[in-house]
């Protein structure tokens, strides 16, 4: 077997494993070699022959230097031209025991392989890439960086990217078997929302497949807005700013700072000194490696944070905060206002938290050697130049304006990555105020025509149905209106159908309305409309209109029917910045490791298949990074309830809180697949929220350490796993590749002490030992599975740590649940401290491993109890108080 490395742009022979002809540094060699005979040795024996192992190339390797693990990344060739998908990823311990091996190498590359010559010259695959895409031709396009094709080259932006254009030739596995030749072209696009890696046929230009590597977080504003209404917190009076009159002091930010996780969780405070000696030596506003800030704004070794609310996508002079010779970023936030008066604060706040991310995620695995994000790598390990590029309120000022998302391009060592802020809509809120009878908010949907109630300010109104003269008077789809002048200078209330919305509104403008109401004709319809505006009717349309249920639009229109006066009052809060909703920005920063860390620094096209847990990592850096002393894991907690104007105790931007409690959440394996886990975003929360469960299991066993770069605790100690795990899991994985992952992380740092607990933990959430992945490409082909690995002792088994009970202390019921698995039904008991049974009942495994065994307490008296369980392989006891 033949080795070519990549490493650093290398194209240089490396080694040849079968003639012992060695090129690498020795420290890379034995590892290396140990890696190679292990995938030989399993390859051969999964019916792969000697051609197909011929010559794989090295994309990426390092050795940790805290743990000595080496971790080698692979791709498999073809007459030196590499195939998309088929890699390989191995871990070598430093006493040359082989803790991991993973591969996706394809059988009979020789008979499948169409050709190895390209019809196509590399810039006629980047044109065909470009038509594939819908965009322009490129233009003036030329060679940056020459090179061989199977290795890469780069050619110029040609007005369609924002990037140079990575071009290689690769083989395309196609469906049929067959690997097809084809250009691999990476476009970034000018208004920065996608970064394409495209295949071309390199003979005939169609497009053979396409990923896009910014990952965003779009969610629907209309059903936030019906979810939250009832519970909605915005501002009524605009709040003081906060630095007031405070000393001055060098090297410090004003900040929501760590663990607290937005402005409704906190206060801003002034954080002094915060870059870690360590893991940021030269500070934060260093590029060089020489003592001494070489920035007196946000633009540092590891982040460059700037304003681009037009959409400019470039750091630039003036789009950041300023904080002098000294380093002072002390800039005021005002609650209330709008985004552009705290622009320095987001700012301020983006740079921090990304430097924060940078540092604590180092102390976990995530170092310069493993691919993180820096100008300048201080140890001389991985490729810099590549800091996140974090964008602050990104095209909020646009003509149509990027609102209500966020997103994070991945992309390979030594190619700086993009972190997009958005501002998030304030929500619309119209209430009936009279008649006394009617009066109480309404669920509405703001329509896309006209004005916004945030741009126009309060409205307070009568209602007035429109006539429009025909048998279907409310419709008001003709003009002028019967009724124009009880119209005029009020709120029209209309009925949807027979016309567009915009040319409705038009009319309703025309007569005088200052805002419309549009009530839906279809009963009970399942959501509200957002009515989207229709050209030519659109244009000029200068007033508000929201959109109302029919039930609700027949409440009001029944009053005006009975000559009764209706009131309306409309407006909504200031827009909301996700600059400081820090638990999104936690999220984002979460996609740029898992993908780097995922196949290797070199690669970022392993997270694209359907099962894969990308949105679920994320979503546990945001709740571990804003997890406070004295947080219990039962505690439900939400994400991005502050810029969706949740309160703290919302939902945020996910189906379910996340909570120990699985009368709180309680996905599993079993829902992967079903409405609504069938989307990225819902397909990460199962993920989430079983490495939620285990953070706190490790903090039940190890303690909580406020120290969030230590190794000790458990908090840290399940961070170190979860990141060694994605090292670890292989290209394109599925949930049981995670677990196992994580499972060899354990092996391999702690001599697998936490074995038996990794298992309880995944099996409740129904990955346990009698799981079913099938293909990581599907999400409706695996079997959950709530078994524990028989290896593992009845001792083990049986631990309190096992036994749910919640609430605890109880009141009127306590839910009992246990991960133990039984060969028959298993005994649940209540009791006190006499030794007396108040409550029994029996019920089977799964019953109490799933949904539980609900035990009412109402009518006990307060005091200790214990509940005890009885399986077939013994008993275990949790002591449970009730108090009234």
């Amino acid at each position: 077997m033949k080795l070519t490395s990549t490493m650093s742009g290398c194209r240089v022979l490396a080694f040849a494993a079968v003639l012992g002809l060695p090129t690498l540094a020795t420290a890379q060699q034995q590892p290396l070699s140990r890696a190679l005979a292990a995938l030989t040795a399993q390859a051969t024996r999964q019916g792969l022959s000697e051609q197909d192992l011929l010559n794989p190339v090295v994309t990426s390797q390092h050795t940790d230097a805290s743990t000595g693990l080496t971790h080698i990344y692979l791709r498999q060739r073809h007459q030196g031209i590499e195939v998309y998908g088929a890699v390989a990823n191995a871990t070598v311990a430093a006493n040359g025991k082989l803790v991991a091996l993973r591969h996706s190498f394809l059988p009979n590359v020789a008979a499948q392989a169409r050709t190895s010559s390209p019809s196509l010259t590399a810039a006629q695959g980047v044109a065909a890439a470009a038509r594939a895409l819908s965009l322009p031709a490129p233009r003036a396009l030329s060679v940056v960086k020459d090179g061989q094709p199977t290795a890469g080259l780069v050619f110029s932006k040609g007005g369609i990217s924002l990037d140079d254009i990575l071009v290689k030739l690769m083989y395309q596995p196609l469906p049929s078997g067959e690997l097809a030749l084809a250009w691999d072209v990476t476009i970034s696009t000018l208004d920065a929302q996608h970064y394409w890696n495209v295949r071309v046929d390199a003979s005939t230009g169609a497009l053979l497949d396409q990923a896009d590597y910014t990952i965003s977080e779009p969610v629907s504003f209309a059903e936030l807005t019906q979810r939250s209404l009832a519970t909605q917190t915005w501002p009524q009076v605009t709040s003081q700013p906060t630095t007031g009159n405070r000393v001055t002091v060098p090297n410090s930010y004003s900040v929501f700072p760590l663990t607290i996780e937005s402005p409704n969780h906190g206060a801003s405070q002034l954080v002094v000194n915060p870059a870690d000696a360590m893991y940021s030596p030269f500070g934060w506003h260093d590029v060089n490696g020489v003592a001494g800030a070489d920035s007196t704004n946000t633009k540092g070794n590891n982040v460059y944070a700037y304003l681009d609310r037009n959409g400019l996508n470039t750091f630039r002079k003036g789009a950041s905060p300023d904080g002098g010779a000294t380093q002072v970023f002390d800039f005021p936030f005002a609650a209330a206002a709008q985004p552009t008066t705290n622009s320095d604060a987001a700012v301020t706040n983006l740079f921090y938290w990304n430097n924060l991310m940078h540092d604590v995620m180092a102390s976990k695995g995530f170092t310069e050697a493993a691919g993180n994000f820096q100008v300048k790598n201080y140890s001389n390990t991985g490729i810099g130049n590549d800091p996140v590029r974090a964008e602050a309120q990104d095209g909020a000022g646009l003509a149509t304006p990027n609102l209500n998302n966020a997103n994070f391009t991945i992309t390979a060592d030594g190619q700086p990555p993009r972190m997009q802020m958005y501002e998030w809509s304030g929500l619309t809120s119209v209430s009936v105020t009279a008649p006394t009878a009617l009066a109480g908010p309404l669920n509405v949907a703001e329509g896309n025509n006209g004005r916004t109630l945030n741009a126009v300010g309060p409205i307070t109104g009568n209602l007035v149905a429109v006539n429009d003269g025909s048998a279907q008077p409310t419709r008001g789809c003709n003009t002028p209106l019967v009724n124009a002048a009880a119209v005029n200078g009020n709120i029209a209330l209309i009925r949807r159908g027979k016309c567009n919305f915009s040319a409705k509104i038009k009319i309703a403008q025309d007569a005088g309305a200052r805002m419309v109401v549009m009530m839906d004709s279809i009963p009970n319809a399942a959501a509200l409309v957002t009515m989207a505006g229709t050209a030519p009717d659109s244009v000029g349309i200068r007033i508000p209109s929201v959109f109302i249920s029919y039930n609700d639009g027949i409440r009001l229109k029944t009053a005006l029917d009975a000559g009764q006066t209706v009131t309306i009052t409309a407006g909504s809060a200031p827009r909301r910045d996700g600059d400081f909703d820090n638990g999104i920005v936690a999220h984002e920063y979460g996609h740029g490791i898992s993908g780097r860390l995922t196949g290797g620094a070199a690669n970022a096209t392993c997270l694209n298949n359907a099962e894969q847990m990308g949105e679920g990592w994320s979503d546990f850096f945001a709740l571990w990074m804003t997890t406070k002393p004295g947080d219990l894991g039962t505690t439900p907690r939400g994400i991005g309830t502050y810029a969706s104007y949740e309160p703290t105790t919302g939902f945020g931007i996910r189906t379910q809180m996340y909570s120990t409690n699985m009368a709180l959440n309680d996905l599993t394996y079993a829902d992967l697949g079903a409405s609504p886990y069938t989307a990225v975003h819902a397909i990460g929360e199962i993920w989430a929220a079983t490495l939620w469960d285990l953070n706190w299991a490790l903090i039940g066993r190890y303690g909580y350490n406020n120290d969030l770069k230590a190794l000790t605790g458990g908090n840290n100690v399940a961070l170190r796993l979860v990141i060694e795990g994605l090292k670890l899991q292989g290209c394109r994985p599925g949930f049981l590749d995670g677990r196992n992952g994580i499972l060899k992380a354990d092996s391999a740092l702690n001599n697998a002490a936490n074995s038996a607990l990794i298992w309880q933990v995944f099996a409740r959430r129904g990955m346990g030992f009698n799981a079913v992945q099938g293909s990581s490409a599907v999400i409706t082909d695996q079997t959950a599975g709530y078994s524990l690995p028989p290896t593992l002792s009845v001792a083990k088994r049986l631990n309190e740590q096992l036994l749910e009970v919640y609430p605890n202390p109880a009141n009127s019921q306590i839910l009992v649940r246990t991960q133990v698995n039984s060969k028959a039904s298993v005994g649940v008991e209540l009791v006190n401290l006499m030794g007396q049974v108040v409550r029994s009942s029996s019920v089977a495994a799964h019953t109490v491993q799933q949904e539980g065994v609900k035990l009412q307490t109402a009518d006990l008296s307060a005091g200790v109890y214990v509940v005890r369980l009885t399986t077939s392989e013994g008993t275990i006891t949790k002591k449970v108080v009730v108090q009234h």
